[in-house]
């Protein structure tokens, strides 16, 4: 078994991606690598069926940490309608079947692409569940199960997961959003590491925020 000491040794998901259903900005790490796996493998369709619909896509914004054995449960052309009487697809008891070569599934529920903000941190084990859109600076718990969309600078754990409490107060995430450090280059974020690495949202604001 290989061990795994910190995030130094995981993977930028951008470096490592072949399939063109994901998408990873910069700077974006995946720390279960160290299982042997590729990134691709967190990512679960529940079907191969390109010919039928377009799969739905993987986006990840930049600065985000994803932990080992995080799950994306992606929709595919297999999601079940549970507002029917049978959540089971009958498909094959119509006199049209034609093993799904041509039309989709008629339970077919297509919940879009699954979006990940920027400075997102997942914890280790979570399930993210198909359509769900989590916001810039967002936490997931370890474990968690997410089937909502999450705002930014929410912390969210458990199964279902739910709103655990906001980071900061409503008026620093508004700052915070407007001033997107994320997007500066790395040079004005090295500059600015002593604010980034503290609660000290004023002093930041007061730097950057006359500029916007």
């Amino acid at each position: 078994m290989t061990l795994f000491n910190s995030y130094r040794e995981s993977i930028i998901i951008k470096n490592h991606l072949q399939s063109t259903h994901i998408v990873a900005g910069d700077y974006s790490y995946y720390s279960g690598y160290y299982h042997g796996k590729p990134f691709e493998e967190c990512v679960m369709y529940l079907d191969e069926l390109d010919n039928i619909c377009p799969r739905e896509k993987l986006i990840i914004g930049k600065f985000c940490s994803i932990a080992t054995g995080v799950k994306f449960m992606m929709g595919g052309t297999q999601g079940h309608n549970y507002n029917w009487i049978a959540a089971y697809p009958l498909d094959f008891l119509d006199d049209d079947f034609d093993g799904y070569t041509l039309v989709p599934p008629k339970g077919h529920i297509n919940k879009g692409d699954t979006v990940i903000g920027n400075d997102v941190w997942i914890g280790a084990e979570a399930l993210i569940m198909p359509g769900v859109q989590i916001a810039d600076g967002a936490v997931i718990a370890a474990r968690a199960v997410v089937t909502k969309n999450i705002a930014p600078y929410e912390i969210w754990g458990g199964n279902p997961a739910r709103l655990i409490k906001k980071r900061f107060s409503d008026e620093e995430i508004k700052k915070l959003l407007l001033l997107k450090w994320w997007n500066w280059d790395l040079e004005t974020i090295k500059e600015n590491l002593s604010y980034l690495r503290s609660l000290n949202i004023t002093a930041l604001w007061q730097k950057f925020g006359d500029n916007l």
